[in-house]
């Protein structure tokens, strides 16, 4: 254990260097230690992250060994520039107002204070250097750096990540040539501005309350463009010129569009563009008001290394739900996918009754470890020998969530539920509707009018012995009562209470 004292505050030795190991004179050995140092494990508080802080600038102050690799980490993650500032002598005062330990909750206002001068620019920037992690939290003291921004190239030479979600912000303070990771709440300014700097980027996360930008997809997706290392992007709709892009970075990993409203003519969907293979890409995801324009992307392309695909919809018709899990189904990606998620609220007017089942369309993706499909008729004609053959293609299954807002009785029962769950050992969770009253298992073989409750129970305690939890829906047992799940589960725990005693 490395036990060090520090007797003040000045920069002068407090211990001997020459005592010390030799390996406290190596920088790798050191950063590894004040590292560990800022580290707060478990449930994080303020208050220990500001003793971790304390640590730190006590390290500080032992030695001219400690000094640089200790102020390194110091300064290292910053929550807004309030710190900075605070090395400022005019700013202090304010900042720590009488002897008041400075909080993230109570941060001070500057307004009517005047910019930094050049001379209190140089206290500021004494050690922004330093600063690799930002975390913008407020917005009212940038007209301090006016003489900063005109005299400085780059504020935070060091910066590798960034997160400003703050609407009113000017982000073009903190972008630095060696930023890798950038989360931006960002403006129609600040996104010519990001356009110039975001060469090295990995990480890139932008939203936006700016309706010109949404509205301007050439904008945004022109800014993508610039980007050529990117692993993973979290951004509004972009335009098909963007997707080839993406799709010939071999970097990619991950991708989330997330944008409610989206214009089609904006888009250039009707333009024949041929994407590249987009080779690593692992996880694709969408939130958008339209099926037309996931399929139109996806149709363009290959995705031989798709493990996750999510969907989120306002809406999600069967026709359009069938014709995008064909163009899935046709993406090279039936032998990687192992997540698929589709979620899609029913329309104000009731779509007819679909001639086959959209279930048997996911059958191609062998490897699926977890099915979740929320969207009307998703449930439509399954029965014991199509959830037989669904499951049987699935041997891999941990989770199959299938719920259908237009379905109120089911159709699969005990029997045919069971012969399916043998074909998916690894099976955790399952929620669907089933028939619960017309009980086809010996010795309770027979047709009621309501669910027999101790004859469920034994069934599911008998059959699947791990089961201790049911989450019960209101119309899930057909003709049985709505409460009649809930005594279920009461039974089924103290069958469980009786058997573990």
């Amino acid at each position: 254990m490395l036990q060090l004292k520090s007797s003040g505050l000045s920069t002068t030795n407090s211990i001997d260097i020459r005592l010390m190991h030799r390996a406290l004179h190596i920088c790798e050995i050191l950063q590894e230690i004040f590292v560990h140092v800022n580290v707060v494990r478990g449930p994080v508080s303020y208050r220990q992250k500001a003793f971790a802080r304390k640590s730190l600038a006590a390290l500080a102050t032992t030695c001219k060994t400690f000094y640089e690799p200790a102020m390194n980490e110091l300064w290292a993650v910053m929550y807004g520039l309030t710190p900075l500032l605070g090395c400022v002598t005019r700013l202090y005062p304010i900042i720590y107002r009488s002897g008041i330990d400075y909080s993230l909750f109570d941060t001070p206002s500057f307004q009517g204070i005047k910019p930094l001068s050049e001379n209190e620019g140089r206290q500021f920037m004494r050690h922004a250097a330093r600063v690799r992690c930002m975390y913008v939290i407020n917005d009212n003291c940038y007209h301090l750096l006016s003489v900063l921004k005109r005299t400085v190239t780059c504020i935070f030479p060091r910066l590798l990540s960034l997160t400003n979600q703050c609407p009113a912000s000017h982000s073009d303070i903190f972008l630095s040539p060696t930023l890798r990771r950038c989360v931006l709440w960002v403006t129609y300014p600040d996104l010519k501005v990001i356009a110039t700097h975001c060469a090295a980027l990995e990480h890139l996360s932008l939203d936006t309350p700016d309706e010109k930008i949404v509205n301007e997809v050439s904008l945004l997706s022109g800014c993508v463009r610039l980007c050529k290392r990117l692993i993973t992007l979290s951004c509004t709709p972009l335009d098909l010129a963007a997707w080839k892009h993406l799709s010939n970075l071999p970097t990619l990993t991950k991708i989330a569009i997330d944008g409610r409203t989206i214009d089609p003519s904006s888009l250039g969907l009707e333009n024949n563009v041929n994407f590249g293979p987009f080779l690593n890409l692992t996880a694709l995801s969408f939130t958008v008001n339209t099926a037309a324009y996931i399929t139109t992307v996806m149709q363009h392309s290959d995705f031989p290394s798709l493990k996750q695909f999510e969907i989120s919809l306002d809406s999600l018709p069967w026709a359009e739900a069938e014709q995008l899990v064909r163009v899935l189904s046709r993406c090279n990606a039936c032998q990687t996918l192992e997540q698929i998620k589709m979620d899609g609220s029913a329309s104000d007017v009731q779509d007819p009754p679909p001639p086959r089942s959209s279930i048997t369309h996911f059958c191609c993706f062998t490897q699926l470890r977890v099915l979740r499909l929320t969207f009307p008729h998703c449930c439509i004609h399954l029965d014991n020998d199509l959830l037989l053959e669904s499951m049987s293609s699935w041997p891999h299954l941990r989770s199959l969530d299938l719920k259908d807002p237009y379905q109120t009785q089911g159709a699969i029962t005990f029997r045919g539920l069971f012969a399916a769950l043998r074909q998916c050992p690894h099976l955790h969770e399952l929620s669907l509707v089933i028939d619960a009253v017309n009980i086809d298992i010996d010795p309770y073989n027979g047709s009621a009018q309501v669910m027999d409750v101790e004859a469920v129970t034994h069934i599911i305690f008998s059959m699947l012995p791990c089961v201790d939890t049911i989450y019960r829906k209101l119309m899930s047992m057909n003709s049985g009562p709505p409460y009649a799940w809930d005594d279920v589960q009461s039974r089924l725990r103290s069958l469980h209470e009786a058997a573990d005693t």
